[in-house]
Formats: structure tokens, C-alpha cells, sequence
């Protein structure tokens, strides 16, 4: 299992801003340091995620069989989606969020008979596509800044990439549509000095590291009891109206990627103005709302580049 050595020549105990220049990057607008580990794997830590760097390592939640063993896969999860436990000076309980990104992959959005009835909406969803790792955290960072508290979501740690190499098909991934995905990289990474730059390599994994919130999902929460069919409906809408309001949207929005929290009275959910506290957990189809503003989502720019209406 690859090891990364975390000492930097005794730069470990620096601040993230500290850290040696030739380890920063900048994608998207986040702010990363990258580290190499001594098999060539990669792992971009956030600032979110370098307090906690120990617990990042790859060998604490990646070793093995520990994903399957240690680690539980998220039911109802799109994707490879695991809740791994992980050591923590402080925090018994701190546990991780393993995810495989699935970019340059089709999204296969699935559309519920009459739940979706503007046809706009129907053409968005049918064109979208995943979120590459590095957009993937930026546009949940632009959510957060936006959001603050009202709105809690996973902090995103870190990016993992093994050295391991793979060919498309054992990835999933679309040949084609890489030009995509590099492109728009291209252009971010455009004014970065070319020591700095950052490129995706099509022949490796992507595995996106999040801090798990505790709570379970609103379906989950309706099968138990906390909420009635009128309950569920209506805090799967307020969700997406509270995203819509702060200028974004998760294309494929349902009851499964919403956080809730028992409270200590029976059968009752914790609450706020008589409305569930919730918070957002999936972000893979995460875009700007509404589709034509300021960086638009790249579904959009998917059908223009299609000669799609």
C-alpha cells in the first residue's frame, strides 16, 4: 500500500499557507497542496483537509480489503459511495466519505413518470454529465461560500489519485468525451505557472475524500416513521427551492440525498420554525441555477457544443 511521507522536511506542523510553494495548486478556485506518495499516487488535500492529514492517508481507509471490511457501502447510493471509520487524535467517531468519481462517464439520471413536466428541464437532465473531481469540490466550495449555515453539506477533504493505471473501459469512462473535461481545465489552469498546472490523467481513479455528517436520509427517515408522504414531498421541495434560491441546482434532487436528524422526542425530527433541519449531501450533478447564468452548467454547454437546442 502506498505510503506518503507527511513530514516535508519537518513543513508538517506549517499552516496550509505555509506549506512549500511547489506544492500548491489551484483549480477552479480551490486551493490545494499536492502531495506524492512514494508509489507516485497523488492526494490533493483542501484546507478543510489538512488539519486532519493523518487521517487522509490512504493506508488508514484504502488498504485492502478495509473499504468492504471497515468501510460501509451507502445504500441507495449512485456510484461507489463508502462511510470508511478512520483514526483521529480527537474525535473517536470521525469517519470519512469514500467516493469513486464517475466523470467522463454517462449520467444516467433517472426521471420518475410525471415527476418532471417542462420539457427544458427533461433536455437539461437528458444532457448532463458528472462533475470532474476538481469541479466536483469547486462548485460545492461556491455553495458553501453562498450557503454559509443555512445549508450544512459535507466539508471536502481531499482528492485521492492512484498511481494504478486502467484502461477506459475498466473505468467507464467515454473515450470521447475527454476532450470536454480537458478543455475546460485547460483554460483554468491557463494563467498558473506550467510547474503548477494541474492535468487529469485518464488512465487513473479519481476518489474524492468528504467529512461524514451524522443524520440519515429523508427516505430513509419516511420509511421510519419521522415524516408522512406530505412531510417527504414537501421537504424534498423546500430543498431544492432553498438551492434554486441561492443560484444552484442538483439535477437529479431527490429524497436520498437529504440529511436529517432524529430528535431526542420520539418519532420526531429536529427541527427549525417547525421545519426539518436538513442537510445536502450528493454533489456530483451539482450546477448553477438557472442554466444561463455566469458559469453555466456544463450540461448546457454540452448541448451547445452537440448543435442541441
Amino acid at each position: 500500500m502506498e505510503r506518503f511521507d507527511y513530514r516535508f522536511h519537518r513543513h508538517h506542523q506549517r499552516a496550509f499557507d505555509d506549506a512549500p510553494q511547489a506544492l500548491r495548486r489551484r483549480v477552479f478556485g480551490v486551493d490545494y497542496l499536492q502531495l506524492r506518495g512514494k508509489q507516485s499516487g497523488d492526494l490533493f488535500v483542501t484546507r478543510h483537509g489538512w488539519p486532519v492529514l493523518g487521517s487522509l492517508a490512504p493506508s488508514q481507509w484504502f488498504l485492502g480489503e478495509r473499504l468492504r471490511k471497515v468501510g460501509r457501502a451507502l445504500f441507495g447510493a449512485t456510484g461507489a459511495v463508502y462511510r470508511v471509520p478512520v483514526p483521529h487524535p480527537a474525535r473517536p467517531q470521525f469517519a470519512l466519505v469514500v467516493k469513486f468519481n464517475r466523470f467522463a462517464q454517462e449520467a444516467l439520471v433517472s426521471i420518475a413518470p410525471g415527476e418532471i413536466s417542462d420539457w427544458v428541464e427533461r433536455d437539461r437532465i437528458a444532457a448532463s454529465e458528472f462533475l470532474s473531481p476538481f469541479e466536483e469540490f469547486a462548485n460545492l466550495e461556491r455553495l458553501r461560500a453562498r450557503a454559509g449555515s443555512r445549508i450544512p453539506t459535507k466539508a471536502p477533504l481531499a482528492i485521492y489519485c492512484p498511481a494504478t493505471r486502467y484502461l477506459d473501459w475498466q473505468l467507464g469512462r467515454r473515450s470521447h468525451r475527454r476532450w470536454w473535461y480537458d478543455r475546460v481545465l485547460r483554460e483554468d489552469q491557463a494563467a498558473i505557472p506550467e510547474e503548477n498546472r494541474v492535468r487529469y490523467d485518464w488512465e487513473r481513479m479519481y476518489i474524492l475524500l468528504y467529512r461524514w455528517i451524522d443524520g440519515m436520509d429523508a427516505e430513509a427517515a419516511y420509511q421510519q416513521g419521522y415524516l408522512s408522504d406530505e412531510g417527504l414531498r414537501r421537504l424534498t421541495s423546500d430543498a431544492r427551492e432553498a438551492l434554486r434560491t441561492l443560484g444552484w441546482d442538483v439535477l437529479d434532487h431527490k429524497p436520498r440525498h437529504i440529511i436529517v436528524r432524529a430528535s431526542p422526542e420520539p418519532n420526531r425530527l429536529l427541527e427549525r420554525a417547525g421545519r426539518p433541519l436538513w442537510a445536502l449531501v450528493d454533489y456530483e450533478l451539482l450546477m448553477p441555477y438557472p442554466p444561463t447564468a455566469p458559469g453555466a452548467t456544463q450540461a448546457v454547454a454540452n448541448l451547445a457544443a452537440c448543435g442541441q437546442r
